[in-house]
């Protein structure tokens, strides 16, 4: 009986141990969160140059979701004040944008895969 005990805590310790080494899985991106970084993306897409919209992305999340950004009401107060900061510090925010939703980021964008180099 003891060495059943044993046995059991032992498989118990080292199966949480296995668990706790597992990756974690990328957080879940929420219609709110999705609407607020695309419209900061968009903005960026717009002003900063060398970036554009990842536009597999932004169709799968539809795909996968059915959220339309253009056609959701939270998009354009979200965009305009995007658009606000991107004309108060261009620079920066073209760095910010490129630092959260550039896909190329090695291992990856902060926030989600928004921003691709122009074509």
């Amino acid at each position: 009986m003891k060495s059943a005990i044993l046995v059991f805590a032992g498989l118990s310790i080292s199966c949480s141990m296995a668990g706790a080494q597992e990756p974690q899985p990328h957080p879940i991106l929420n219609r709110e969160r999705f609407l607020s970084y695309s419209a900061g993306a968009v903005v960026a897409g717009m002003y900063c140059g060398k970036l554009e919209l990842n536009a597999d992305f932004l169709l799968g999340y539809e795909y996968a979701t059915g959220v339309y950004p253009p056609l959701d009401p939270n998009f354009q107060p979200e965009m305009a004040r995007a658009e606000k900061d991107a004309k108060s510090d261009l620079d920066s925010y073209c760095k910010l944008a490129r630092l959260m939703f550039y896909k190329g980021n090695k291992p990856k964008p902060l926030a989600a895969p928004l921003l691709v180099d122009k074509q």
